[in-house]
């Protein structure tokens, strides 16, 4: 009995939102800026009504070290949020993707907003995971190959970047749940340094969010396994790590592939 594919196209227009804050002020006790930085995130997502399904501390949550940098990401219904704090420059940096086209952060971002100040960059974008509206409305951030897209926006480098990458056309095979987790294991992994924490959240009937984050680089995945056969990446870290985890990441979903493939590569912030 085969099972009905899931018309998922609801989900193909979301928002990305990316904000910068500059002398965030959290307390000197480490416990306690760990659980400000819980609270402040968790806070402003509930009064977005977005639903929390699983939180991800990195380096964790209570005694760590004193300068360490907070990678705080939570999975959602609606995808994911990272939040990511250095005590040494005080900057906070708040990443959202969400797919649901009625939540769209805003009032996630004004909450914030009103407790941290504004922010001193700012990024919102429309997050396209169906290759029809993407060709019809963003022809331009559509590559047939990463490396081009590389060499457009020169991504090889040691700069931080935020990108977010659709990989469209993706095969069923591998869109299934364990073979998306094999192959970002795989490609975030690589040359990774430890500790590294990860963590997934699988959906009735499809779908799958995964979550990476080490102090190399953050990720966040969203399948779309329906009608859209696509998948969402958003990443943060340096421009050769991106780079890194992108060809990986191509080379597994179309190595088999006989048409050309089509990613959707858009740069976010960089050099911050």
């Amino acid at each position: 009995m085969t099972t009905a594919t899931l018309d998922d196209s609801k989900y193909a227009k979301g928002t990305g939102i990316f904000s910068i804050y500059k002398n965030v002020e959290f307390p000197s006790d480490v416990k306690k800026r760990c659980m400000a930085l819980l609270e402040l995130g968790t806070e402003t997502l509930l009064a977005n009504n977005f639903i929390i399904l699983d939180f991800v501390p990195y380096p964790g949550l209570g005694e760590i070290g004193e300068n360490d940098v907070l990678y705080y990401s939570w999975i959602l219904s609606e995808s994911h949020r990272v939040l990511i704090y250095n005590p040494k420059t005080k900057t906070l940096i708040d990443e959202l993707y969400t797919c649901s086209p009625e939540k769209d952060g805003r009032i996630m971002f004004e909450k914030t907003s009103k407790k941290l100040g504004q922010p001193n960059k700012n990024h919102m974008l429309n997050e396209i995971v169906s290759k029809e509206i993407a060709l019809q409305e963003e022809p331009d951030k559509l590559f047939h190959s990463v490396q081009t897209a590389s060499d457009k926006f020169k991504l090889a480098s040691e700069k931080n970047f935020c990108v977010s990458a659709v990989f469209f056309d993706i095969p069923d095979r591998k869109l299934d749940e364990d073979s998306l987790e094999d192959m970002l294991t795989i490609a975030l992994n690589k040359d990774d340094q430890k500790p590294v924490i990860e963590s997934a959240c699988r959906y009735d009937p499809q779908g799958y969010t995964y979550i990476h984050q080490s102090s190399k680089h953050f990720a966040g995945l969203h399948s779309y396994p329906g009608t859209l056969k696509s998948a969402h990446l958003s990443l943060i870290g340096t421009g050769n790590a991106i780079l890194s985890v992108l060809e990986d990441v191509e080379t597994v979903v179309y190595k088999s592939k006989k048409k050309e493939p089509t990613i959707s590569i858009k740069i976010v912030a960089e050099n911050f």
